[in-house]
């Protein structure tokens, strides 16, 4: 349970995170961290990770996408950190296990009655087809579909959104 509530904080930060970065690149780099995060997060909470490497391999391809697609439009830019941003995200980094650690009692459940179900539940492989995790199945099917058709939408020939390589 420590490391969902982790995983989930650094989900979070990383989310408040991307909407302060400005260069595209630096936005790409916090999309993978985010990438990388969901999936140990749906790793941890399947108890398997075969569904996470899958659904990482095509975040990888969607993103290795969108890199070819901002490389090439914004390939002069120069990439700047604050060292503020250094400060903060190393003081965040290793304070939040700290306080994970120390606000952590063994007297308080924080897992729902249906997630204790799911775990006591004897499927396997099929786990994430379960009537516990339909909804949630239904909306990672529509979000990578979703992902599919903008990605196709970016990348056609016609409207030649990437530079002409000469």
């Amino acid at each position: 349970m420590l490391m969902y509530s982790i995983l989930s904080t650094f989900l979070l930060l990383n989310s408040f995170l991307f909407m302060t970065l400005t260069h595209p690149l630096s936005m790409g780099m916090s999309l993978m961290i985010q990438s990388i995060l969901i999936c140990l997060l749906s790793g941890t909470l399947f108890l398997n990770y075969w569904f996470s490497y899958t659904l990482f391999l095509i975040f990888l391809g969607g993103l290795l996408v969108l890199f070819i697609y901002i490389s090439s439009l914004a390939s002069n830019e120069m990439f700047n950190i604050s060292p503020w941003m250094w400060i903060g995200g190393a003081a965040i980094s290793m304070t939040l296990p700290c306080i994970y650690l120390y606000l952590e009692n063994p007297s308080s459940n924080l897992m729902s009655h249906d997630w204790v179900c799911l775990i006591n539940y004897k499927m396997f492989l099929v786990k994430i087809y379960n009537p516990l995790l339909f909804q949630m199945s239904l909306f990672l099917i529509s979000y990578l579909l979703l992902c599919l058709l903008v990605v196709v939408n970016i990348t056609k020939f016609d409207s030649s959104p990437l530079r002409l390589q000469k």
